[in-house]
């Protein structure tokens, strides 16, 4: 009758145990599906955010979660937020959104922070210029300076002769 109980214990716990590992949150992802984002488009309209990353990929919502959410469905594999080292904002996102564009978990607090007047900036072509260009202002410090209660200067991106130039904010007009 004892060794029935012990191997009763035993299968129980196996059992449990068993049950517990398979009802862990782990989330597999195919490394040869992720999309590793590089540079992030933000537009503030009136019905909420438009994010593009480039090659024709935009998603809108009326909350930039919403839209980054939107913009990982339409893409065939896991679009990775994480990897951006830039996000470009329009005026009225850096004028209306700037808490809840630094607040957004998907952005990692090094990325840089841009605005751009340009109307339909190139996420890639933006990409490239601006990896030769790292930003000063990143996400982390216009967070600081928010609860701080300063008023953040990013700098600017304009096109320009067929390429781009960032204006550092004590040279902007």
């Amino acid at each position: 009758m004892k060794k029935l109980r012990k191997k009763l214990t035993r299968w129980i716990l196996l059992g449990a145990a068993a049950a517990a590992l398979w009802s862990l949150p782990f989330r597999a992802t195919d490394a040869a599906k992720l999309l590793p984002v590089k540079t992030v488009v933000v537009a503030k309209t009136e019905s909420g955010y438009t994010v593009d990353v480039g090659a024709g990929v935009k998603a809108a919502g009326k909350t930039l979660s919403a839209a980054l959410e939107l913009l990982r469905e339409r893409v065939s594999g896991t679009a990775f937020f994480r990897t951006a080292e830039q996000i470009i904002l329009n005026p009225a996102a850096a004028a209306e959104g700037l808490e809840e564009i630094t607040n957004e978990p998907e952005f990692r607090p090094a990325a840089g922070l841009y605005v751009t007047t340009d109307p339909d900036p190139d996420a890639r072509g933006i990409a490239r210029y601006l990896s030769a260009h790292p930003a000063d202002t990143t996400i982390l410090r216009v967070r600081a300076d928010l609860k701080a209660g300063a008023e953040p200067k990013l700098p600017v991106l304009r096109a320009e002769g067929g390429g781009y130039r960032v204006y550092r904010p004590e040279s902007v007009e």
